[in-house]
């Protein structure tokens, strides 16, 4: 598929299913909770560095979020965004942000510096990581946590109602499982 087609695609899924509810499970992915996530490399859109989700195996739990400028969960989600990566990011926990079109790198930045997002950030221009790597179709945002091991355990896909806890339960349950602690496995859905 072309690009300007793919990004034709993915922004009338987005819109289609904005229209309805999604479930936990509903992620509209080919990439399925428990198996291997897809390894990509990326440029951080503010430091210039090549980031690529291997280093962090055995290392930490990541957060994969795909997301847009243009999308209004998006956006308004960026304060629970900054808290969970807040009380996490120094125990074992990485967010990578992949935005997807529309928009272009300008746009990302000013985005990053407005909101002042201090994880990494992309923007998977030619839909090359959400498309063909993670098989993403529908709508966003999309948060895929991967484990320690590189395995994917949790995906979840729109935003969550107020106060609701599933993401940072997800989180916490994968952190005490790669540093041994007691606890539940997270899985999706809860």
């Amino acid at each position: 598929m072309n690009a300007p087609i793919g990004r034709i695609a993915l922004t009338f899924l987005v819109l289609l299913a904005a229209a309805r509810p999604s479930l936990a499970t509903d992620t509209a992915m080919r990439i399925r909770v428990g198996e291997k996530a897809p390894v990509f490399s990326l440029q951080d859109l503010m430091t210039g560095r090549t980031v690529t989700l291997s280093e962090y195996e055995g290392r930490k739990v990541v957060m994969v979020e795909f997301w847009g400028t243009w999308c209004d969960i998006c956006n308004s989600e960026v304060p629970e965004l900054l808290k969970l990566y807040s009380e996490w990011k120094d125990r074992g926990f990485e967010l990578l942000s992949i935005a997807v079109p529309p928009g272009d790198v300008d746009e990302v930045r000013r985005f990053v510096r407005e909101k002042k997002l201090p994880y990494p950030t992309f923007l998977d221009e030619d839909l090359t990581v959400a498309a063909k790597l993670y098989g993403l179709t529908g709508p966003i945002p999309v948060k895929v946590l991967v484990d320690h091991r590189g395995v994917v355990r949790y995906a979840h896909v729109g935003g969550y109602p107020p106060g609701d806890g599933e993401l940072s339960q997800a989180i916490e349950d994968l952190v005490k499982e790669m540093n041994g602690e007691n606890g539940r496995t997270a899985s999706s859905p809860r």
